[in-house]
């Protein structure tokens, strides 16, 4: 009897145990569905879920929160911006019929002459053509001295189009102010901030498309020289076993004048 009495009072002690935790806790809550649970993790509160929290916060690399399913996503290397240059100095036995076939080939190629000095061109052509260009240029005759170079630039490139970037949304913050200003003295200061700030993005995208410029377009220095000609062979005097003709000159004899 006593045993039956004191598991009775022990279920008692339970329910009333049971009750008690409930009441504190307030209604039950709602069973998550099955959408808001991933890798084991229930959703309690009305954020994103983890996949969309994860595509909010940029993290393209991942399929679910706190997972690594699959590789970041890389941004594509910027290519290498170089602004190239050759010399190339080549002797020919004509150098006017050189310098014409080889301008020939230039236009050809989409490029042009941009300076002429006597026997020395300074042509432009595109990049593209650089290497065919001063291969073709050698094959012109006998090759003096040859030389090149790339400069690159992408470093400054990159830099002048952040910075005219920046420099358009300062003036475009300007422009609201000003256009809020009331006493002049505030307007004759933002007046002349806008111009000095218009005066920098110009001169900075003048430099940048110049910048462009040269990497499109390559330049290639042509010196064509005529081939020189040897001097005279100086031959020695080869002295006769007669005097008389020594003293006249073999010369003189040779040509009748004695």
């Amino acid at each position: 009897m006593r045993k039956a009495r004191c598991s009775l009072l022990g279920v008692l002690f339970l329910v009333l145990f049971a009750a008690a935790c409930q009441t504190a806790a307030g209604a039950p809550r709602e069973l998550a569905s099955l959408d808001d649970v991933t890798n084991g993790f229930v959703a309690t509160d009305p954020s994103p879920r983890p996949a969309e929290a994860a595509r909010a916060y940029g993290n393209a690399g991942f399929d679910d929160f706190g997972s690594h399913n699959a590789a970041p996503i890389e941004s594509p290397a910027q290519p290498r911006l170089l602004i190239q240059k050759g010399e190339v100095r080549v002797e020919v036995a004509r150098p006017d019929d050189a310098a014409r076939e080889f301008q020939a080939k230039v236009a050809a190629w989409g490029g042009y002459l941009q300076q002429q000095n006597g026997a020395i061109l300074v042509l432009r052509l595109p990049a593209a053509k650089f290497d065919e260009a001063f291969t073709a240029a050698k094959a012109l005759g006998r090759v003096l001295g040859e030389s090149r170079s790339a400069n690159d630039v992408t470093e400054e490139f990159v830099d002048l189009g952040i910075r005219i970037d920046n420099a358009r949304k300062s003036r475009d913050r300007l422009v609201e102010i000003l256009a809020k200003a009331e006493k002049v003295e505030d307007i004759l200061k933002v007046e002349a901030e806008l111009r000095r700030l218009t005066e920098e993005i110009e001169r900075m995208e003048g430099r940048k498309k110049f910048l462009q410029d040269q990497v499109a377009m390559a330049t290639l220095q042509l010196t064509l020289q005529p081939v020189s000609q040897p001097p005279p062979v100086k031959r020695s005097r080869q002295w006769s076993r007669f005097d008389w003709i020594n003293q006249v000159g073999a010369e003189q004899m040779l040509g009748g004048d004695f």
